[in-house]
């Protein structure tokens, strides 16, 4: 079997009810809102490994609750009362000093300009407020982050070229290309020839591995060339359409339920998890696209599709990255690709669960878990997307 039925528990409700996803958007928004505090910003939760109160950043602190209420009330799908424009430039500094911290604790760079753990994302809200000087600093960090290693996508250059097409968005500004396409280049030049097909080597937390998924592998350094397809040569588009037609069936783990991928390339791991960060979810969420679908990725996408369905949502919880949510994803892409009906079908059958997973935890915790990637701000984004019928996964396709 390639996945541990112990992870996963079975749907509580299957009936797509729209009005209790507007409800549970409505719900964890304004707890968010009502536990929100200016100076500490929100408390952890329980089930963030001991990570202190008032973390500060994309991934699990406030700068991806706040980015995820903007969204939310910008799109009219929730309301609150936060000035956010007017705590950006705190949280900015806030969240360079523990960034600095972490980075020495994971050996990176300080200066790196990360997605997912550094400034960019506090920086890009600060450009969409209307700071010009916002602007100007992410261009200077992305452009001297262009020469660090090139890692993936949570601390690395994938992530950072992600940044510069956002920030293109934002400011409708051509400089952003620069940056990108040197970070392109040097990443397309670190694609390693393997037997396992084309593959990037990490050096990360003092490790080297040849990691596959989006978070930290092959999946999220072939996201940020996607964020800048447009930008790509055509001879750098035929690379990558290359690599993912020769990686994925090589490393894709066939079973009757379906087709799934291992954490790493390694032959030896035999780690069989399904969700958003390792495994069938997080490699169709980031790759099943117009751009990649070819006669090897298709069927092994909608294999992997129906791996994520007959394993069910995930028992440890809710969230994106590891969670329930984070697989129903991976029915919005299907649908998005195919326009198949029974993947909208399934992501919305999951989003129920979600709902009660979430409810649930608020329950038995006494509150809400506040970070976008591993709480329930991003379970609310979920909901989003399914009642919209878009496939927008939070601050990787839409900013």
């Amino acid at each position: 079997m390639s996945f541990d039925p112990s992870r996963h528990s079975p749907l509580t409700r299957t009936d797509w009810e729209p009005d209790d996803a507007r409800a549970a958007i409505a719900e964890i928004v304004a707890d968010a809102e009502a536990s929100f505090d200016p100076e500490t910003y929100w408390p952890s939760h329980p089930q963030e490994d001991g990570l202190p109160d008032g973390m500060a950043g994309l991934y699990f602190g406030a700068a991806g609750v706040l980015w995820a209420m903007d969204l939310l009330q910008r799109e009219g799908a929730a309301a609150h009362r936060l000035e956010i424009p007017a705590l950006l430039p705190r949280l900015l500094d806030r969240l360079r000093f523990q960034f600095a911290g972490f980075a020495r604790m994971s050996s990176i760079d300080p200066e790196r300009p990360s997605l997912l753990m550094g400034d960019p994302p506090v920086l890009l809200m600060m450009i969409r407020a209307g700071d010009d000087d916002a602007a100007d600093e992410l261009f200077a960090r992305l452009s001297s982050g262009a020469e660090l290693p090139v890692l993936e996508l949570m601390w690395g250059s994938a992530g950072a070229m992600i940044a510069c097409r956002f920030a293109a968005d934002l400011t409708g500004e051509a400089r952003w290309r620069g940056p990108f396409e040197t970070m392109a280049g040097r990443l397309l030049a670190e694609l390693e020839e393997t037997a396992d097909g084309p593959i990037w080597t990490q050096h990360l937390y003092g490790q080297v591995r040849r990691f596959l998924g989006p978070v930290h592998g092959f999946a999220g350094n072939v996201l940020g060339l996607l964020a800048g397809w447009d930008w790509l040569c055509e001879a750098q588009r035929t690379q990558i359409r290359e690599a993912v037609d020769a990686t994925l069936p090589a490393r894709a783990i066939r079973s009757p339920e379906g087709v799934n991928w291992p954490p790493v390339v390694e032959p030896d791991d035999e780690t069989r998890l399904v969700q958003y960060c390792h495994g069938a979810p997080g490699m169709l969420t980031a790759l099943a696209c117009p751009q990649l679908r070819s006669a090897a990725t298709a069927p092994l996408f909608e294999a992997a599709g129906e791996l994520t369905w007959r394993a069910g949502p995930l028992a440890k919880g809710s969230n994106l990255c590891h969670g329930t949510g984070g697989n129903g994803f991976a029915f919005l892409k299907l649908h998005a690709l195919t326009g198949d009906v029974i993947w909208r079908d399934r992501a919305r059958a999951f989003a129920m669960t979600a709902i009660d997973q979430c409810r649930a935890a608020r329950a038995e915790h006494g509150r809400g878990r506040y970070t976008l990637w591993t709480g329930d701000i991003g379970i609310a984004c979920y909901l989003h997307e399914c009642l919209r019928g878009t496939a927008r996964f939070p601050t990787i396709d839409v900013f």
